[in-house]
């Protein structure tokens, strides 16, 4: 039965966070999990690079940092994207996969890449200023990643867009944006804890090179397994606000209506 959509309030927007986390989390888990297992294993490569090459550490550690933060950039911009579209197809009960989610992303790469960047940005800048302007800005442009994944615009319109559709509501998405992330956090270092209490045996004394590799595999894991929520939850106030501004619902709904199945259906019924 098609999902009704309505306004949601910020504890039920919360805990339809958590609903479509838990029901749909191998789709999630595993969308996180291709691109940040490919950036460990480049990880890894870079760190092999470094220790073999003894002449020139300074310029092959140069060349590692800067292609590891490209490469960290990129995956996450790739993943929030594929995220949004998963989220997207579930809420609005369209047929999704960990491919078509991913084959969708590849045209918006770019764009998808350029609004995270900037956005990084700005908000780094407000917070050198003061801590508050980069938290307000934070929640203006909270849903820019959703708007240029989920609708044919710019990432620079996708900057506009966010803005007008939080206008009014930047408190709400500044709490949505900090309690996952925080959420977040606090389950990574929980896992970090018991794997590394767990581990502790096998990677002591083995040299700190190990211990890094150790340490890395654990942030990888810790992100793939709860990196998605954040990114579900601004999913979800980005079509929370569409429907409180836009009536999103009723153009949903129509949508719904005016599908093949359901037209073929109020014919038959005539």
């Amino acid at each position: 039965m098609p999902r009704t959509l309505v306004p949601l309030s910020l504890g039920k927007l919360l805990d339809e966070t958590f609903n479509i986390y838990r029901q749909n989390f191998l789709l999630f888990a595993g969308i996180s999990a291709i691109p940040n297992i490919a950036l460990l294993l480049l990880k890894f490569a870079f760190a092999g690079a470094i220790a073999s090459d003894r002449t020139e550490v300074g310029a092959t550690v140069l060349l590692a940092g800067l292609g590891t933060i490209f490469a960290t950039i990129f995956v996450s911009s790739i993943v929030a994207a594929a995220t949004t579209l998963g989220v997207s197809d579930v809420y609005l009960d369209t047929p999704t996969s960990i491919v078509t989610c991913f084959s969708r992303v590849g045209r918006k790469s770019l764009r998808v890449l350029y609004v995270s960047f900037i956005v990084g940005v700005i908000v780094g800048l407000a917070s050198l200023l003061l801590v508050i302007p980069g938290i307000y800005v934070a929640g203006v442009y909270g849903i820019a990643v959703p708007a240029v994944v989920l609708e044919s615009i710019t990432g620079r319109e996708a900057l506009s867009r966010s803005s007008s559709l939080t206008k009014g509501s930047v408190g709400r998405v500044i709490v949505v944006y900090f309690l996952t992330t925080i959420f977040t956090i606090g389950m990574v270092a929980v896992l970090g804890a018991v794997v590394g209490a767990l581990g502790s045996t096998a990677f002591h004394g083995t040299g700190i090179f190990s211990r890094e590799m150790f340490d890395e595999v654990l942030a990888t894991l810790g992100g793939i397994l709860f990196g998605p929520i954040t990114a579900i939850a601004l999913t979800l106030v980005y079509y929370d606000q569409r429907v409180r501004k836009e009536a999103f619902d009723i153009e949903h709904m129509m949508s719904l209506m005016a599908a093949p199945g359901n037209l073929a259906s109020g014919a038959s019924a005539k």
